[in-house]
């Protein structure tokens, strides 16, 4: 079977959880007998290349400031590049991994009109959400079942409507139909999540909570499988091995939904002189990297490493006691989690998702559901 894996994000213009995912997928495709393509988009590239071994197709991202393209009304610039590759490749399997304006309905619908079969893994929660977090005004965690005046209070919100303001804003939107752009963001996210359930024969998600959220929003059950982030391997339950604790960490992407402030702040709190906060970050808001270095500014033991290969980052858990997930929004693994469970790092994260099935299921990890509780396990730890 040839097939073509597609995502917005890849090797070598960037390094995440979805990118790795995706080389692994392929890996794995291929060992199994199969044809695999990646497909991705960086700025205004165009180019063929070899990424370990796979092929690599690279289209322009789309970084249209148009309001219909952002908001996925409108064909998007890159559709005749990628409609082109359809017609050369001859894919029998195309599987999307992103659903960006690089990537979005229109190219599954063009994947749909050649008669090819199309999966999509959904890896992050932006999917359902129009605010992009799954995050009821950026502060607390939503259920996720789309409701027009809540997801409008909560979008008016991030475009910087007061709080206080915005359900009255919210119901002014729809007694007038004005502007547009507000007035159908809703239906629009709606309208693209019906195309998504009917256009895909597969939908993959990682998470318990993920499939309540997709089942809430109407996805047809039959086509929905819980799968794992972790490709050809199976995680078992360690025996706790007691051992003082002198390095804790944080690892992943800086950017405010990761709750990396929150732990930075905990971990102030603790005043525990005698550990270290490791911290290997990818750098992505750099507003919001500026804010919390200065508030380790004077702590000499909040260590800080940026943008580390995955080789790089495997070596550091040999030096890691404790890894630390503070983020603030669902998670769909994280990868992180997985590693240090290989490793036999110990894990504290903040209870969201399914967290707390990880200890449920024998594993060292420990779950708290507020900031203070993070201060006191960091206390004892």
């Amino acid at each position: 079977m040839k097939i073509a894996l597609v995502s917005a994000y890849f090797y070598p213009y960037s390094n995440g959880g979805t990118e790795k995912y995706v080389l692994n997928l392929a890996k794995k495709l291929i060992i199994e007998g199969n044809i695999v393509k990646v497909i991705t988009a960086f700025k205004s590239v165009q180019d063929e290349f070899y990424f370990q071994d796979l092929e690599v197709i690279v289209l322009p991202d789309e970084t249209s400031t148009d309001r219909g393209i952002i908001t996925g009304c409108t064909n998007p610039s890159n559709l005749i590049f990628f409609k082109s590759i359809l017609e050369k490749e001859n894919f029998d399997l195309i599987h999307f991994h992103t659903l960006t304006p690089a990537f979005n309905i229109f190219h599954l619908e063009e994947v749909h009109k050649n008669g090819i079969k199309i999966h999509f893994t959904a890896h992050v929660p932006a999917i359902t959400c129009i605010h992009g977090d799954l995050m009821q005004f950026g502060e607390t965690a939503c259920h996720g079942k789309i409701d027009n005046n809540l997801c409008k209070a909560c979008y008016l919100n991030k475009k910087g409507v007061p709080r206080q303001l915005c359900k009255l804003v919210s119901k002014s939107v729809d007694i007038v139909g004005w502007p547009k752009s507000i007035f159908n963001v809703v239906t629009q996210k709606q309208r693209d999540l019906q195309k998504l359930n009917k256009l895909c024969d597969k939908l993959y998600l990682f998470t318990n909570w993920q499939e309540k959220i997709f089942l809430s929003n109407g996805f047809d059950s039959a086509k929905i499988k819980i799968t794992t982030q972790l490709i050809g391997e199976v995680l078992v339950p360690q025996k706790k091995v007691n051992r003082k604790t002198k390095t804790i960490a944080f690892i992943g992407r800086i950017s405010r939904e990761k709750g990396l402030h929150i732990l930075i702040n905990s971990f102030i709190l603790s005043h525990r002189k005698d550990l270290n906060l490791l911290i290997i970050g990818i750098e992505n808001d750099a507003e919001y990297l500026t804010t919390i270095q200065k508030m380790s500014l004077s702590h000499q033991n909040i260590l800080w490493k940026f943008n580390l290969s995955n080789e790089e980052v495997s070596k550091y858990y040999k030096d890691i006691d404790v890894l630390i997930i503070p983020s603030i929004w669902y998670e769909t693994g994280p990868y992180v989690l997985y590693e240090a469970i290989e490793n036999g790092v110990s894990v504290i994260a903040n209870n969201l998702g399914d967290m707390s099935i990880w200890r449920d299921k024998g594993f060292q990890v420990e779950v708290y559901n507020s900031s203070s509780e993070l201060v006191n396990l960091l206390e004892k730890i």
